[in-house]
């Protein structure tokens, strides 16, 4: 199976179903909170791949120096943070670190049920 199907399988169906939830309440409440919760889940989304994509490349590497992707993650973060400080009336802070963090929550939840198998 290839890297992105697995990826897919495990977090990311998860976060469009969010996103589509979100943008459905957002687009009836017009709600600035749940709209920087839309622009924080799908910069979540990106983070989360990633994670998993330099997590997957040092499962397979040998190498001494294992990089997490780190500087690249908090790029995508500022650059959400970016969409209220462009927009701060039409998204809310608070709902784009809400869903910023959405992608730890996962990272929680997919190591409880690993667990439980």
């Amino acid at each position: 199976m290839s890297e992105f199907r697995v990826f897919f399988k495990r977090y990311l169906q998860y976060f469009l179903y969010l996103i589509l939830i979100f943008v459905i309440i957002g687009a009836v409440t017009h709600n600035d909170f749940v709209l920087g919760l839309v622009i924080g889940t799908i910069a979540s989304a990106i983070s989360t791949f990633v994670w998993y994509h330099y997590l997957s490349r040092a499962m397979k590497s040998d190498a001494l120096y294992i990089s997490s992707g780190m500087g690249i993650r908090f790029l995508i973060a500022v650059m959400a943070c970016l969409f209220w400080v462009r927009y701060p009336d039409t998204f809310n802070l608070l709902g784009i670190a809400l869903g910023l963090m959405l992608t730890y929550v996962m990272i929680i939840i997919h190591g409880v049920n690993s667990l439980k198998k």
